[in-house]
C-alpha cells in the first residue's frame, strides 16, 4: 500500500512540474523582470541577482533551479536586461537565457507614473540525462538514441505600470512562438512541451509609520493547458532594511520569508511548507537570493549627477 501511495505522489508531482513549466519563485516580488520584460530598467540602480531554489527537499528527483539576472536603464527611457537559468527535475534539464528590452512611457508631468513596454527572446536547451533512466529493456533505443538535446527559441512580451516605489501592476505572456519542434530524435515526434503562459503581477507598499511598512503582492499564472495558480504575499518591513512575512500559493504551499539589506547588498531566504501529499515525503522547499545593487543613489537623490542641479543655491554674502 505504501509503494502504491508513493507512486501516486510521484505521478501527481510529475503533473505539477509539467503544469508549472517555468520554475517557481517564492520571492518573485524582489525581481519583477523574471516574469515581465516590461520591468527591465525600472530601478534607479542596476540589480545583479543570483538565486537558488531546492524544491521538495529529500524528495527523489525534485526540481532544483539556479538563476542569475541583471537589468538597468539605457538612456532616459529605455531598459535592458537578461537572465540565465538552469532548471533540473529528475533526469530532465532545461538551461537557457532570456534577453529583454523595454521602453518606459512617461504618463504624467512629474514622471511619477510610468508604463514599461517590454519584449524579449529566449533560447532554451532541453536535455535528458539517459544515465539516470532505468528501462525494462536493456539498451532501449527510445532512450539510447531518442533523447538528443535541442535548443528551442521563443519570445515574450509584457506591460508594466509603476508609481514611484509605492505601487506596480503588470501583465505578460511567455512562450509566444510555441515552436513545434521535435525535442527527441525518435520516430514518434514530440512537440515543444512549453505552451503559452500568462502572468499578472501587482503590489502595493503601505507606509505604516516612519519606521515600519507593509509590502503586499500577488502573482497569478495562467497556462493554456487550463492550469491557473496564484500567490499572495505580505511582508512587514523595518526601515526597508529588514523584512519578515509569509506567502500562500494556492493548493500548494505556505512560504515564510525573511531578509534584509546592508549597503548595496540585499539578501533573502524563504521556506515553503508543502500543503499537498508530497509533504509526507519531503522537508519542504528552500530558496535563497543575493542581490548586488550597482550605482545605488542615496535616499532622496538621483544616481544621475546632472539631475542634482535643482538644489537651492544660497550665495555667501
Amino acid at each position: 500500500m505504501k509503494k502504491l501511495l508513493i507512486i501516486a505522489v510521484i505521478i501527481s508531482a510529475s503533473n505539477f512540474v509539467s503544469a508549472q513549466q517555468i520554475a517557481l519563485n517564492s520571492q518573485y516580488l524582489f525581481n519583477e523582470m523574471l516574469v515581465n520584460p516590461g520591468a527591465a530598467g525600472i530601478k534607479d540602480y542596476i540589480p545583479i541577482q543570483m538565486s537558488f531554489r531546492k524544491q521538495w527537499a529529500n524528495f527523489p528527483g525534485a526540481p532544483v533551479t539556479q538563476a542569475i539576472s541583471a537589468h538597468g536603464k539605457v538612456g532616459k527611457k529605455m531598459g535592458f536586461g537578461g537572465s540565465m537559468f538552469n532548471d533540473v527535475a529528475g533526469p530532465s534539464r532545461r538551461t537557457g537565457v532570456n534577453i529583454n528590452t523595454s521602453y518606459h512611457l512617461q504618463l504624467d508631468s512629474k514622471n511619477n507614473h510610468k508604463l514599461g513596454m517590454g519584449i524579449g527572446m529566449s533560447l532554451t536547451q532541453h536535455l535528458i540525462d539517459v544515465t539516470r533512466l532505468t528501462t525494462y529493456l536493456p539498451d532501449d533505443p527510445a532512450v539510447t538514441a531518442g533523447f538528443d538535446n535541442q535548443i528551442v527559441p521563443d519570445a515574450n512580451v509584457g506591460l508594466f505600470y509603476y508609481f514611484k516605489d509605492k505601487a506596480y501592476a503588470g501583465i505578460s505572456a511567455y512562450n509566444l512562438v510555441e515552436l513545434k519542434r521535435n525535442l527527441y530524435d525518435f520516430e514518434n515526434s514530440v512537440g515543444n512541451p512549453l505552451v503559452r503562459t500568462y502572468y499578472f503581477l501587482g503590489g502595493y507598499n503601505f507606509r505604516l509609520s516612519d519606521n515600519f511598512g507593509l509590502k503586499t503582492s500577488t502573482l497569478v499564472q495562467g497556462i493554456e493547458t487550463g492550469t491557473v495558480q496564484f500567490d499572495v504575499t505580505a511582508l512587514f518591513t523595518f526601515k526597508d532594511y529588514v523584512w519578515l512575512g509569509a506567502s500562500y500559493r494556492h493548493e500548494d504551499a505556505v512560504a515564510f520569508l525573511v531578509g534584509g539589506q546592508a549597503g548595496p547588498f540585499k539578501f533573502g531566504y524563504s521556506y515553503d511548507y508543502t500543503l499537498s501529499d508530497i509533504a509526507d515525503y519531503s522537508y519542504g522547499s528552500h530558496e535563497v537570493f543575493l542581490e548586488l545593487q550597482l550605482f545605488q543613489a542615496k535616499k532622496g537623490e538621483s544616481r544621475t549627477p546632472w539631475l542634482k542641479r535643482n538644489r537651492i543655491y544660497k550665495p555667501k554674502i
